[in-house]
């Protein structure tokens, strides 16, 4: 005897999306980029969700400072990127066998400076490489052999091979003459006592003999970061390492992990000048994610026309994007909080009340720039006017922000120009009718300019990935689905994340399916559908409209029709859906996405009844155009079978039945799925409304159970829909569409129950589906 399934009791959902979530730092909004020319070793400090934010540069300006100082050593005719090639790509291992072989000139065959260094002349230059790469190999530091960003843990475990070596080039530096050669000697010394606890003495002993001089070489600041680490007066410290860091590129990110911005008074008191006290608060405040308008002004009084100072502006206006537009126009909440914060309580409530006091604030922090432009000149008053004009456009400012924006000179460096194009798509986006075919090529045009920007610095995807993001909220507003959806997609395709090795990658480099309907079955009505197919399929695109479905639209236009026509069967026009559908060739459901694996069983069997039974089959040859068309049939003949049928077909289109695909496209063990943290908004707060009610609490499919258990006069019917109205009740209060309660109510069963384990107990249908679980229910 078949038993009725434990699915009652045990309300299971098919996971069809693993939980994910994205980072706070990848859905983080961030418009404003703009930066003075001297700011590129600043980047990685940058106001970001992660504790900081990983650019890759390739060479770094410390690399080059150095091989151009043994291009001025050598001669001019050796090449910079020969240089490089050498001392920063080749492996000691490969150069210390070509060394050994005397094949050095074969295996860097036209390399110019392993030509120069073979010359008898530069004997004493070739030594010291030769030894450096000896150094190197012995495992004191892998990579650099004068930065050595990488120490591996041989390092402190020295052989006595390695000794022999130190002690080479501790008589080299004692016996060398030439001052080139003596001062990069002195700095594999300075670092091996760094490295092997040589005395603090030591340190400053070879850092103030070698390395004080005026000679502007690279070692100097390098050789300076080791001996600030020395030092065991913390203050002192923190002086030096303020001094690294505006010497230097390659050091930056070190100074920023050891310098300790809990003691900058005492640090202040080492200060020489007001340059020098603007570095150390600039360095503080590049660590706050608060505001820091009270800092900025004390550093402008200090360093009024610094690079230093501009970058910690437009760092200010970063927060404030991430406040004001992060919840804005995603599903997220500012990308950095605190600890501390309770906003979680009542998010909504929180959200008003910060934004009032964020707008404040963007209030004092415009105003106090607009002071200062004034006093401006070059570079930096673009800069201002820049920054200026995008605390306007965030605070929809439009008229005033323009008037700035328009003060920006035409020799402006290029990512300023690159903001003021952000900010022409700004102005069109607020200040125009979007609609307007003009206002849509100008805003082709603004977005193609960034494009070409943005194709060859990958750090610029974030703000391609924040206009694209506001600029389809806007167009959402304005009831245009279809355009908002593919410029959501645009969005998508520039939303990337950064690995530890600075690397940038897009979440979307291979699409699926479900990419490139999501936001159209999330926020579209069936016009909009149609509008968007209508444009899809328009030969003569205009150059926005190709430029917005470049990329985001999916290669088969029946992927759109099964949207229309599921959105159609969701809000119950069954006509629209089966004409909708039956435009679709079958075979469509076969090749694309997963229809074919959950579209695969008889609708008219609730999937509660042969739940985990072996009667229960795969093999059902669904159509939908023909399921939607016998459900219009059935509804005409309002009889007991019919509705009966209907029934079974409503409780199978539900998340717990067994066709719940013709009603949605995934479904989700809990509130949020993966669809959800990219295409925004709870997805249940949604489905719960669909057929009235129907996708969780099974509404529709309870109204014609009960339709059939009224006009039944054969037992068989009234005992298979006593059943299946207890089934619809359990499902409903159990449903994970409901609110959570810290104590739910108990759930009691009606009537049916009752009469189908007593008035129907001699019914085939008792016999097929009793259970001894049921009994429980009966009070």
């Amino acid at each position: 005897m078949k038993v009725f399934s434990s699915f009652f009791l045990l309300f299971s959902i098919q996971v069809f999306a693993c939980g994910w979530s994205e980072t706070p730092e990848t859905t983080r909004l961030a418009l404003f980029r703009a930066e003075r020319i001297n700011n590129i070793k600043l980047r990685p400090f940058c106001y970001s969700a992660d504790y900081y934010m990983s650019v890759k540069e390739g060479k770094n300006a410390d690399q080059i400072r150095n091989c151009k100082e043994w291009q001025a050593k050598l001669g001019n005719q050796i090449s910079i990127d020969d240089i490089y090639e050498i001392l920063y790509n080749t492996e000691s291992e490969k150069f210390e066998n070509a060394s050994k072989s005397k094949v050095l000139q074969n295996v860097f065959k036209d390399n110019s400076f392993i030509e120069a260094l073979a010359l008898p002349k530069n004997k004493l230059f070739f030594e010291y490489i030769s030894l450096a790469k000896k150094i190197e190999y012995n495992n004191l530091g892998r990579n650099k052999w004068e930065s050595w960003d990488d120490i591996q843990v041989d390092y402190y475990h020295e052989k006595s091979k390695v000794k022999a070596v130190i002690s080479n080039f501790k008589n080299k530096l004692q016996s060398t003459k030439d001052a080139f050669l003596i001062k990069r000697y002195a700095f594999l010394l300075l670092r091996y006592d760094f490295y092997n606890n040589g005395t603090s003495k030591e340190i400053e002993e070879l850092y103030q003999k070698y390395f004080t001089s005026k000679d502007n070489s690279i070692l100097n600041p390098w050789a300076m970061h080791y001996f600030a680490m020395s030092i065991e007066d913390k203050a002192l410290r923190n002086y030096y390492l303020s001094k690294v860091f505006v010497s230097c590129d390659e050091k930056a990110f070190a100074v920023m992990l050891n310098f300790d911005d809990k003691i900058i008074e005492e640090t202040l008191k080492y200060a020489k000048n007001d340059f020098e006290k603007g570095i150390i608060l600039a360095l503080k405040c590049m660590r706050n994610p608060s505001p820091a308008l009270k800092d900025l002004k004390e550093i402008q009084q200090l360093i009024p026309q610094s690079e230093y100072f501009s970058f910690l502006v437009g760092r200010e206006i970063n927060k404030l994007e991430d406040w004001i537009f992060t919840p804005k126009y995603t599903e997220n909440s500012p990308s950095v909080v605190f600890e501390t914060q309770d906003w979680y309580t009542d998010y909504e409530k929180a959200k008003k009340v910060n934004e009032i006091k964020d707008l404040a604030y963007l209030n004092e922090l415009k105003e106090f720039l607009i002071v200062i432009q004034s006093q401006a000149v070059g570079e930096q008053k673009d800069f201002y006017n820049t920054a200026i004009s995008q605390l306007c456009f965030i605070n929809d400012e439009i008229d005033l922000g323009k008037q700035y924006s328009d003060k920006i000179s035409a020799n402006a460096n290029a990512s300023i120009l690159l903001q003021k194009h952000i900010q022409l798509a700004l102005i069109a986006l607020k200040q125009v009718n979007i609609s307007d075919e003009k206002t849509k090529q100008i805003l082709f045009e603004s977005f193609n300019a960034i494009e070409d920007i943005v194709e060859n610095d990958a750090t610029l995807f974030k703000s391609m990935y924040s206009l694209y993001r506001i600029a389809s909220k806007q167009y959402l507003d304005k009831k245009d689905a279809a355009t908002a959806g593919l410029l959501f997609l645009k969005s998508e395709n520039k939303k990337t994340y950064s690995d530890n090795f600075g690397g940038y990658y897009s979440y979307y480099e291979d699409q699926y399916y479900y990419y490139y309907i999501g936001y159209f079955e999330r926020f579209a009505k069936e016009k909009d559908i149609d509008n968007l197919m209508g444009l899809i399929q328009k030969d003569n695109k205009t150059p926005f409209e190709k430029y917005i479905c470049s990329g985001t639209t999916y290669q088969d236009i029946n992927a759109y029709k099964d949207v229309k026509g599921t959105l159609a069967f969701r809000n119950n026009n069954l006509e629209l859906a089966q004409k909708t559908f039956a435009e679709i060739p079958k075979e469509f459901y076969e090749k694309n996405y997963e229809f074919k694996y959950y579209l695969n069983e008889n609708p008219f069997i609730p999937k509660v009844l042969v739940y985990g039974t072996k009667e229960r089959k795969y093999d059902y040859k669904f159509d939908k155009a023909n399921f939607v068309a016998t459900l219009i049939k059935l509804k005409k003949q309002n009889t007991a079978e019919s509705n009966l049928k209907l029934a079974h077909a409503y409780y199978n289109v539900s998340s717990v039945g067994n066709a719940w695909m013709m009603t949605a496209y995934g479904l989700s063990s809990g509130e949020y799925s993966f669809a959800d943290y990219v295409f925004g908004g709870n997805r249940v707060d949604k489905e719960v409304t669909f057929q009235n009610g129907n996708f969780y609490n099974l509404e529709m499919a309870s109204q014609y159970y009960q339709k059939a258990l009224q006009l039944a006069k054969n037992k068989e019917i009234k005992a298979m829909a006593s059943l299946m109205i207890f089934e619809c009740d359990l499902t409903k209060h159990y449903s994970f569409a409901q609110p959570y309660e810290e104590n739910p109510k108990p759930f009691i069963a009606g009537i049916e129950i009752k009469n189908f384990l007593t008035i129907y107990k001699n019914t085939k249908t008792y016999q097929q589906y009793n259970c001894p679980l049921l009994e429980q229910f009966i009070k």
